[in-house]
């Protein structure tokens, strides 16, 4: 369909009301809005990739796989668990990295879907 061929259906004002009921509070878009910036790093998209190869990496273990330093990968992980993405355990002094749920690994399936499309 051409947009020359867009017949003028502009929504009335009562379904205008109505459509607003319905959208997402202020406070949900904010935190999407969030949740969709933490995933737009190159450096962390490659992240969630190889966490999702392998559950639980160290910093270390992802430096040497992404070719980076132990400190810029630590910097994106930080971001990346104040977004909520990221789950952690201890094992002494190293620091495993997963992502927090399937929730995540979702949209991120869903979003190789799309580009593959």
């Amino acid at each position: 369909m051409r947009v020359g061929d867009i017949q003028d259906d502009s929504l009335t004002p009562m379904e205008i009301e109505s459509l607003s009921e319905r959208m997402l509070p202020d406070d949900d878009v904010e935190i999407m809005s969030e949740f969709f910036s933490a995933l737009s790093d190159p450096t962390r998209i490659r992240i969630v990739d190889a966490l999702q190869q392998h559950r639980w990496l160290c910093v270390s273990d992802l430096a040497r796989l992404l070719g980076l330093t132990k400190s810029a990968v630590s910097h994106q992980l930080s971001k990346m668990r104040l977004n909520k993405l990221l789950r952690i355990k201890r094992d002494g002094k190293r620091v495993f990295y997963a992502l927090n749920d399937d929730h995540v690994e979702k949209v991120f399936a869903m979003a190789v879907t799309h580009i593959h499309e």
